[in-house]
């Protein structure tokens, strides 16, 4: 999907300190797995016709133990969709750690708290009693609505998440709104929400919250590898940045997707240990399948340049 990788060639060429993927560079030697990186770019021009117009990719890679980034439209705002669940487990884990709230505590649930859009709606038996370590998990691992919700609430709400946030010095990421309120907002003013209006965010600054996660400069050991098992057992990613890296690879990540959104952000484990942050977020195009394409293709290009040569 070319609406993304000539986007990939200029950032990584201009802003990682890497050569663009098969460049010529007369002071490094040739990486094959960056010449590599061609093919892949080559595969998404000529797929560009099928892209269909409108859309737009934002995307941020940091590599972790040097520094390094590359990033294009890293700075725009785009909606998170469900992306916006890792802030929250954030924010819920703060909370426990914070004595607000316990794991084990178990909350009941209505009917009024099921969300029928969710993987797991059949599962929300009105008068079960669910426990917050269970609701974080499904929410993360399979995306569910209605765990989000219920976890929002007991925190106070989607400005006390925000609250929260600003209380761990997390900027750029914005939480005005719970699933309920995205699926009210995206009947209102559509174009607004899908815009990052609302619970939006910028690839750079998902990337910059990622990363503080993984370093566990947000939360506690056992609490930020609560959410990075959860983030690993991913059941909605497949498509997405899972499908640009090599089989095995361990990859930590949350997709977020709406009407016209398609966006997948984690932590990708390289094969000399070291660690990429990517962020891509998408919007418009063709379709789903187009998007879920350009975020495989980001994924390529972003480990043919950082990966080491073998």
């Amino acid at each position: 999907m070319n609406f993304v990788l000539p986007l990939v060639l200029a950032a990584l060429s201009a802003q990682s300190g890497y050569p663009a993927p098969g460049s010529p560079n007369p002071s490094n030697p040739p990486n094959p797995a960056a010449a590599a990186g061609v093919g892949v770019v080559a595969a998404a021009r000529a797929a560009e016709k099928d892209a269909g117009a409108g859309a737009v990719i934002g995307f941020s890679v940091l590599h972790l133990e040097t520094g390094k980034t590359a990033s294009s439209r890293g700075g725009e705002t785009f909606q998170m969709a469900s992306v916006f669940k890792v802030p929250v487990a954030i924010a819920t884990l703060d909370a426990y750690e914070r004595g607000d709230l316990r794991l084990d505590q178990e909350v009941e649930i209505h009917e009024s708290d099921r969300m029928e859009v969710g993987p797991i709606y059949d599962e929300w038996k009105p008068g079960m009693r669910v426990t917050v370590a269970r609701m974080l998990d499904v929410m993360l691992v399979s995306s569910d609505n209605t765990a989000a919700d219920v976890l929002i609430g007991l925190l106070g709400g989607p400005a006390a998440v925000g609250k929260a946030l600003v209380g761990l010095k997390v900027t750029g990421v914005r939480i005005s709104l719970d699933e309920k309120g995205m699926g009210a907002a995206a009947k209102k003013d559509p174009a607004a929400l899908e815009g990052g209006a609302q619970n939006g965010t910028s690839p750079d600054a998902m990337a910059a919250l990622l990363a503080r996660l993984f370093k566990g400069e947000l939360l506690s050991r056992p609490s930020t590898d609560r959410i990075l098992d959860a983030m690993r057992r991913c059941a909605t990613s497949d498509r997405r940045l899972r499908a640009g890296l090599p089989k095995g690879t361990a990859v930590y990540d949350k997709t977020g997707t709406s009407r016209t959104c398609s966006n997948d952000a984690g932590i990708v484990t390289l094969p000399d240990g070291t660690h990429l942050v990517i962020a891509v977020f998408t919007r418009g195009g063709k379709d789903a399948a187009a998007r879920e394409a350009a975020i495989a293709s980001v994924a390529r290009a972003a480990w043919a340049t950082f990966a080491p040569a073998r």
